[in-house]
């Protein structure tokens, strides 16, 4: 049963508790942040919103009401902002693992560099897509007091999600996708993860379906694990073709193609973060079908383009790099 403080109106006490619960130096590593407060005996829905600074109407949106009856024990969200302090050994992909989002919208969210390595205590924020623990469990939130009198509020202590993840995926695991994953497609002529076939001198498309499984690793740019613009690099730099390091540099060199001219051999780029920045990249193989090192399904996979729910609308645009017998040479 968790433990409940009750603050009175008291102004010291109730800095020491918003010390307490939200101040870095009361946080503990590898713990999820909320920012949920439960419904006490006398709370109205016009109290809460304007004890979080926030309107009757953005309280009910965030909590999915139509109604702003409340019940007494029931636990509401007061603001779409929550955080995750970093504990030992966790690491980027992990914490995208457990919140259901991509790595690289961590990184958009906190304006963290590609490669940032997390450190012990570091506070980062969650995207707004993020997967959060359920509100059965109840994590503190501390809102401003009203004038006059301050009301009793009982703040729960918040639990302890600090279950240890793994540093790195391993090939033989098979990572959970979220909901919105699209599914692999079968591609014609497309050799197994299990038994790729091998890759001959110059032949692009060889060498990508001979990287499929290999594992999603964040900066990783060898066949021990690939990010996707290292996926990208491994299949073009055998060519003589020399390309940035990053998806988003990667998005400036060669010619711009339109969608209806794609043709195989295509870097095909995609907004995964929102606000219009490229942060994902894969080789188009023709039939409406890509190739790239993909973070959700945790390995190099096969996805569809334009006809897919998730890709299709975060599309924004293509490159061609090839040129010559290497843009036409196939299997």
């Amino acid at each position: 049963m968790p433990r409940t403080l009750s603050v009175f109106p008291f102004p010291a006490l109730l800095l020491g508790a918003l010390l307490f619960l939200g101040g870095p130096a009361g946080a503990q590593t590898g713990e999820f942040q909320g920012v949920t407060v439960t419904v006490q005996a006398k709370d109205t829905a016009y109290g809460i919103a304007r004890r979080a600074g926030i309107s009757v109407e953005a309280l009910l949106a965030l909590n999915g009401l139509h109604s702003p009856d409340l019940k007494i024990g029931q636990t509401l969200r007061v603001s779409s902002t929550a955080r995750h302090v970093v504990g030992p050994k966790e690491t980027l992909y992990a914490l995208s693992r457990r919140y259901g989002v991509s790595v690289n919208a961590l990184l958009a969210e906190n304006a963290l560099p590609e490669g940032a390595v997390l450190s012990v205590g570091q506070v980062l924020t969650l995207p707004a897509t993020a997967t959060l623990p359920s509100p059965a469990q109840p994590t503190p939130v501390a809102l401003a007091p009203t004038p006059g009198p301050l009301a009793a509020l009982s703040l729960t202590l918040p639990p302890l999600l600090g279950v240890p993840q793994p540093p790195e995926p391993v090939p033989s695991a098979a990572p959970q996708a979220p909901a919105f994953a699209p599914p692999e497609p079968a591609l014609p002529d497309a050799p197994s993860p299990d038994r790729p076939s091998a890759a001959l001198p110059g032949d692009w498309r060889g060498m990508a379906m001979a990287l499929l499984g290999t594992p999603y690793r964040y900066g990783g740019t060898t066949p021990a694990g690939l990010d996707c613009s290292g996926f990208v690099l491994q299949v073009f730099t055998p060519l003589g073709v020399r390309l940035p390091r990053v998806s988003a540099d990667q998005a400036q060199v060669g010619q711009p193609v339109a969608a209806e001219e794609l043709q195989p051999g295509d870097l095909v780029f995609f907004d995964t973060v929102g606000g219009g920045r490229i942060s994902h990249v894969g080789i188009y193989l023709g039939g409406d079908t890509f190739v790239s090192a993909n973070s959700y399904q945790g390995k190099v996979s096969l996805d569809t383009l334009m006809a897919d729910r998730y890709w299709g609308p975060r599309y924004r645009g293509a490159r061609r790099v090839l040129s010559g017998p290497l843009a036409v040479r196939g299997p």
